[in-house]
């Protein structure tokens, strides 16, 4: 090959590399933040311009998030997308997981905004839990497990409190109740209880090795309708 034109392919083919490295794909910095509805009298809400996605009531819904030094978070309902349950600027880093509990009520929601730390996958058959007061007029709750009841694994929970991640065992085989949440007022009466189901995003095979937040919801006392006092969960995968 004459080497003019050798060195004119090798001129090219240069060229045609830096355009490509110059012109190549462009990735935004993405958070993730996981939304628990628990609005008291509440109900579906949506994030910032967001029109597909919301967090049904009494559920939750994860969302993508553009990573910056100032992300503005604003949450609304979809029914009356003028009013604001939520509306701040956070400091987002890429890649962060991010949760933002909405509690109280319609006429005055609260929240709690949290950077989560989620636990390295274990070796060994558990689940992680943690548990957030979402009911406005409770008082401080405890959670023990059916199998043990006499055993609490959450005390003194007061209203917007957040526990950390706690491991309890999530055997192949199961004991009566090891899965089945009760959720006591102040003199040990149950309230309440959750049991992880058999099937589902959030069931015993899906949350065994992963962590899981347990939401307390509703107003102690109402028993029906969508303010009756209960619990959700909400995977933290």
């Amino acid at each position: 090959m004459n080497p003019s034109y050798r060195n004119l392919i090798l001129f090219l083919s240069i060229l045609i590399l830096a355009s490509c490295k110059k012109d190549g794909p462009k990735f935004s910095p993405l958070a993730s933040l996981n939304v628990a509805d628990a609005v008291v009298g509440g109900g579906n809400v949506k994030l910032n311009t967001n029109v597909r996605d919301s967090a049904t009531i009494n559920s939750y819904r994860l969302f993508q998030l553009n990573a910056s030094n100032a992300t503005g978070i604003r949450l609304y309902p979809t029914n009356n997308p003028t009013a604001t349950y939520y509306n701040q600027v956070h400091e987002i880093v890429n890649g962060g997981i991010y949760s933002l509990f909405l509690t109280g009520t319609a006429a005055e929601p609260e929240s709690v905004f949290v950077k989560d730390e989620i636990p390295p996958f274990s070796q060994d058959s558990i689940v992680r839990v943690r548990v957030i007061n979402c009911s406005p007029n409770s008082s401080a709750i405890s959670v023990s497990l059916a199998s043990a009841p006499e055993i609490n694994i959450v005390n003194n929970l007061a209203y917007k409190s957040l526990t950390t991640f706690n491991s309890l065992p999530l055997r192949t085989t199961i004991p009566v109740g090891s899965n089945v949440f009760q959720v006591r007022d102040s003199n040990g009466a149950v309230l309440a209880t959750y049991t992880l189901p058999a099937s589902g995003t959030i069931s015993v095979a899906a949350s065994r090795f992963k962590c899981i937040t347990l939401v307390i919801k509703g107003l102690v006392g109402a028993t029906s309708g969508a303010s009756a006092f209960g619990v959700y969960a909400m995977s933290n995968y």
